[in-house]
C-alpha cells in the first residue's frame, strides 16, 4: 500500500511540474508576434492547446494554426481531423463521399474502409437532419452546402470509428452549427419593433472574433487594424474600433471575397473549355 502511494505522490509531482513548464512556455508564446491571431495575449488558452497537442502526439505549432475557442470551447478544423484521420493507420485509404440529391434531399455519406479488416465503415448526414436540428441557421449551409455536409459526416464518421484521433475534441464546424442552432429566431419583423441595442463589450468582441475565423480573415489585414488602432491585438480595441472591424468584414470584405469566387469561377471555366 505504502509503495503503491508513493508511486502516485512522484507521478503527480511529476504531472505539476510538467505542468509548470508548459505554462512557462504558453506564457512566453502569448507574447509572439506569429503565432495566430486568435491566440496572441491568452497564455491560459495556449497551456490547454500545448496539453492537447501533448497529448495527441501533434506538433504545438500545427495544433494552434487549426484550433479555435468557439463559445468557450476549444474546437478542431474538419479538414485537420480528416488529415489527421488520413494519416492515422487506422484506415486503408483516406475518407471518400457519396453524394445524393439536392436542396433539401442533400445526403453526404463519408465513407473508408478499416486496415486489416478492410471492412467498409460510413456515416451519412442528409440537409432534412441538419435543417431538423437547425444547423442550417449557420449562413454557410446556404453557400456551401454540400461541403458544410462533408465536414459533419466526416466528423461523425472520425468520432463514431476513430474517436482517439479528434480525442474527444468537438469540430469548429460542429460549435458553429450549435451557436447558430441557439440563437434569436425571432421574425425579422418583429425584431425591428424592438429598440436597437449595442452589444456588451464581451459580445462585441466574441462576435469579431468569430468572424475573423469564419471569415479566413488574413493575418495581415488583422495586424494592420491592430496598427491602425494602436493595440498589439483585437482584444485591446475600443468598441467603436471592433465594430468597425465587424462592419468591414460583413460588407466590404465579403463583397471582395464574392467578386474574387466569380472571378475563379470564370478561370476555371476558361480551362475546362480550353482542355
Amino acid at each position: 500500500m505504502s509503495n503503491l502511494m508513493q508511486i502516485n505522490t512522484t507521478n503527480a509531482l511529476d504531472m505539476f511540474d510538467a505542468m509548470e513548464k508548459s505554462y512557462r512556455i504558453a506564457d512566453l508564446m502569448s507574447k509572439s508576434d506569429i503565432i495566430p491571431v486568435h491566440f496572441r495575449g491568452k497564455a491560459a488558452n495556449i497551456f490547454i492547446v500545448l496539453n492537447s497537442a501533448y497529448r495527441m502526439n501533434i506538433d504545438p505549432m500545427l495544433m494552434m494554426q487549426n484550433t479555435f475557442v468557439i463559445g468557450g470551447k476549444l474546437g478542431m478544423n474538419a479538414a485537420f481531423a480528416i488529415s489527421l484521420a488520413n494519416r492515422s493507420g487506422l484506415f486503408s485509404h483516406g475518407i471518400r463521399y457519396r453524394i445524393e440529391g439536392k436542396g433539401v434531399d442533400l445526403a453526404v455519406t463519408a465513407y473508408t474502409n478499416l486496415a486489416g479488416s478492410d471492412e467498409e465503415i460510413s456515416y451519412t448526414i442528409t440537409m432534412k437532419e441538419a435543417i431538423a436540428d437547425g444547423w442550417t441557421k449557420n449562413t454557410k449551409y446556404q453557400s456551401l452546402p454540400e461541403l458544410m455536409l462533408r465536414y459533419r459526416a466526416a466528423t461523425l464518421l472520425i468520432r463514431t470509428h476513430a474517436p482517439e484521433v479528434m480525442n474527444g475534441m468537438q469540430g469548429v464546424e460542429e460549435l458553429e452549427d450549435i451557436i447558430a442552432a441557439t440563437k434569436d429566431v425571432t421574425p425579422k419583423k418583429e425584431r425591428t419593433l424592438q429598440p436597437v441595442q449595442v452589444p456588451a463589450d464581451s459580445e462585441i468582441r466574441e462576435q469579431l472574433m468569430e468572424l475573423v475565423v469564419s471569415k479566413s480573415i488574413s493575418t495581415d489585414l488583422v495586424e494592420k487594424w491592430c496598427k491602425k488602432a494602436g493595440v498589439s491585438t483585437l482584444e485591446e480595441m475600443s468598441d467603436d474600433k471592433m465594430m468597425a472591424c465587424i462592419e468591414y468584414i460583413l460588407t466590404r470584405h465579403s463583397a471582395v471575397k464574392e467578386q474574387q469566387n466569380v472571378v475563379t469561377d470564370v478561370v476555371i471555366n476558361e480551362i475546362q473549355e480550353a482542355a
